[in-house]
């Protein structure tokens, strides 16, 4: 009788050893794979785009002749993911002369500039390079519309010149379609007046 209960335990231990190693070595389940999911879409920037306006000129203060002028402008820009902004503007209008020296009042004017801005939401700061072709005005006609001011740059008795021109400034997103902003461009002004 011994001998029966001894291999009765030997196969009771045998069974749970195996149910042990079974457990062991289930199979693993396999690897689960997932499609990468898209970014969510990014607002687009307020500073993309083709848009048009209009520039204001006032000049005045203690030294300087003083005069009011404006222009036109169209431009493109194209904001980048990185928050950069790329954009290319053509402006013509009038400008008045900023120094008392000299016979000449202001000068019309037709300009085309890149742009480099960077956007900060409703706020972007910007620098521009171009080129400027521009005449002298010793009238001061004041404010002329971009088509006066294209003509006047080549009628008959034009004195026009080229400039190049530097710049910088802010625009401020007052709503999404209206923008509002302040520059500053400068460019030889002695060379353009031969002065």
């Amino acid at each position: 009788m011994r001998i029966a209960s001894k291999s009765i335990l030997a196969s009771v231990a045998l069974a749970s050893a195996t149910a042990a190693l079974a457990d062991d070595v289930s199979p693993t389940p396999p690897p689960t794979f997932t499609l990468p999911q898209p970014a969510p879409p990014q607002e687009p920037s307020i500073w993309n785009g083709l848009y048009v306006g209009s520039e204001m000129f006032v000049v005045s203060g203690k030294g300087v002749k003083g005069g009011a002028g404006g222009a036109g402008l169209i431009g493109y820009d194209h904001a980048f993911a990185n928050n950069l902004v790329l954009g290319i503007q053509a402006s013509a209008g009038y400008s008045p002369a900023l120094f008392q020296q000299g016979v000449v009042r202001g000068f019309d004017y037709a300009s085309a500039n890149v742009k480099f801005g960077y956007d900060m939401g409703r706020i972007m700061p910007f620098v521009t390079a171009g080129v400027a072709l521009a005449r002298p005005d010793v009238i001061g006609r004041g404010f002329t519309t971009p088509t006066d001011s294209i003509n006047g740059l080549f009628d008959a008795s034009t004195n026009v010149r080229a400039i190049g021109t530097v710049g910088a400034g802010v625009d401020y997103a007052v709503t999404d379609k209206l923008t509002v902003g302040v520059s500053v461009s400068a460019g030889p002004g002695r060379a353009l007046w031969g002065q």
